[in-house]
C-alpha cells in the first residue's frame, strides 16, 4: 500500500544561487508541513472510518448470531475485533510517521541555534524540504505500527469489544 503523500510539488525550477536556492527550500519547507498536516487530517478521517466500520460489522455480526440463533458464529466477532484493530493501527502508525517527520521540523524551527545556522549557510538539513520524508527502515516502520497498535485512542475500543466478544463467547458456551 502507498503512502499517502501530497501533490506533487511546484513546477517551477530550482534556483541555481545559494539565496535562490535556500528561498526555494523554505518555500517548499512550508508546502511540506502544509502536506504534512493535511496528510495527519486524512488519515484521522480514514481511522475514524475504520473504526466506524469495524464496530459496525461486529454489532452486525452479534445481532444476525442472536436473531438467527446461529450462536456458534459469536466466536468469529474476535476475528473482526482483531483484523479491525490491526487495520487501525496500520493508519495509526502511518500518521504516528507523518506526526514525527513534523516534530523533526518544529525541533528545528525550535532551535535557535540550529536554525541560525541554516539560515547562516542558507541550507537545510537533508530530508527537511518537500515532501518531507525522512529516511525510514523497516524496522522503524515496525515500530510505529506497534505504536498504533497500543495507541489509546485505537486499542480503547477494540479492547472494549474484544472483551465484550469474550463476555458473549462464555455466556453462549454456558
Amino acid at each position: 500500500m502507498t503512502t499517502l503523500m501530497a501533490p506533487t510539488p511546484p513546477a517551477e525550477t530550482e534556483p541555481t544561487s545559494g539565496g535562490e536556492r535556500f528561498r526555494y527550500q523554505l518555500g517548499l519547507l512550508e508546502k511540506g508541513l502544509e502536506a504534512l498536516q493535511a496528510n495527519i487530517g486524512r488519515l484521522d478521517d480514514i481511522l475514524f472510518k475504520i473504526q466506524a466500520g469495524g464496530v459496525t460489522l461486529w454489532v452486525a455480526l452479534m445481532g444476525w448470531a442472536f436473531s438467527s440463533e446461529l450462536e456458534k458464529l459469536v466466536p468469529l466477532g474476535s476475528v473482526v475485533v482483531i483484523g479491525s484493530w490491526l487495520l487501525a493501527a496500520y493508519f495509526r502508525g502511518l500518521q504516528a510517521r507523518s506526526l514525527s517527520s513534523t516534530t523533526a521540523i518544529i525541533e528545528l524551527l525550535n532551535d535557535a541555534d540550529r536554525l541560525d545556522r541554516c539560515f547562516d549557510s542558507e541550507t537545510l538539513p537533508e530530508g527537511m524540504v518537500y515532501p518531507l520524508v525522512l529516511p525510514e527502515t523497516q524496522a522503524y516502520k515496525l515500530r510505529f505500527y506497534l505504536k498504533g497498535i497500543i495507541s489509546p485512542s485505537v486499542a480503547t475500543i477494540y479492547l472494549f469489544l474484544g472483551l465484550v466478544n469474550l463476555l458473549l463467547v462464555l455466556a453462549v458456551a454456558a
